[in-house]
């Protein structure tokens, strides 16, 4: 049974049993290599895809928010522009207002010097009483800003002595020129300098001033006419101008 028939060749090395079953898993093998190469590479090629829209995404958010950016900073300086321009225009139109309020003051006229009169004019009007007892009484109404602290007052007056109605000084015995008073500088009696606070251009007041706001108890010796201690004096002083 172990004989060999006579004739009979042994088949090819290439045929041998299980030899095309080996080939063709060879060949699936390759294929499959190359399949994972192709998809390796289209794989490659979406990641680079999505890695470029990713980056030009970025960009253009990058270049819009720059771009908010400028514009925000374009409508803030718009804004500080506006309000500055606006700031200036309401300045400029103060300063118009008071300009033309200050043109519109009336001066009054200070005429030839006339003698002022011996006695103080008689008054109808009630005096306010100030609580440190200075009195006034506003005789004629004048315009424009009142005077404060500070303020440069050009006045014309005529002092007379309380108790004998004897004139001790006036303005139109000097020639009839005003005379400047800076308030808040002390540089008149207290009871002059407070009882000019408020007056207006082209004013004219009556102060009654007590000793203790005038010259006290030691009086003044300067002038023609001196004035007594304890010593209440009277002025009418007309406000040529208020700065």
């Amino acid at each position: 049974m172990t004989q060999t028939m006579k004739g009979q060749t042994p088949p090819p090395s290439g045929n041998r049993p299980g030899q095309r079953q080996q080939d063709r898993s060879q060949r699936l093998a390759r294929r499959r290599r190359r399949q994972q190469k192709v998809l390796s590479v289209i794989v490659a090629i979406f990641l680079i895809v999505i890695a470029s829209i990713g980056i030009w995404q970025y960009q253009r958010y990058t270049d819009d928010q720059a771009q908010i950016a400028s514009q925000h900073e374009a409508a803030t300086v718009g804004v500080q522009n506006a309000h500055a321009s606006a700031t200036a225009q309401t300045q400029n139109v103060h300063a118009t207002q008071t300009a033309q309020v200050l043109a519109a003051t009336p001066t009054p006229v200070v005429g030839t010097p006339t003698p002022a009169p011996d006695k103080p004019p008689t008054v109808d009007k009630q005096p306010t009483t100030l609580p440190d007892g200075l009195q006034y009484i506003d005789l004629t109404e004048g315009g424009g800003v009142p005077a404060t602290d500070g303020s440069t007052v050009s006045i014309i007056y005529t002092g007379w002595l309380q108790s004998s109605g004897q004139k001790f000084d006036s303005s139109y015995d000097h020639d009839g020129q005003p005379f400047s008073v800076t308030l808040g500088q002390g540089q008149v009696i207290k009871g002059f300098e407070e009882g000019l606070v408020g007056i207006r251009s082209g004013s004219t007041r009556r102060l009654i001033i007590p000793p203790a706001l005038a010259y006290g108890s030691q009086g003044a010796s300067q002038g023609k006419v001196p004035i007594p201690p304890d010593a209440t004096l009277i002025f009418d002083v007309t406000a040529v101008s208020v700065k």
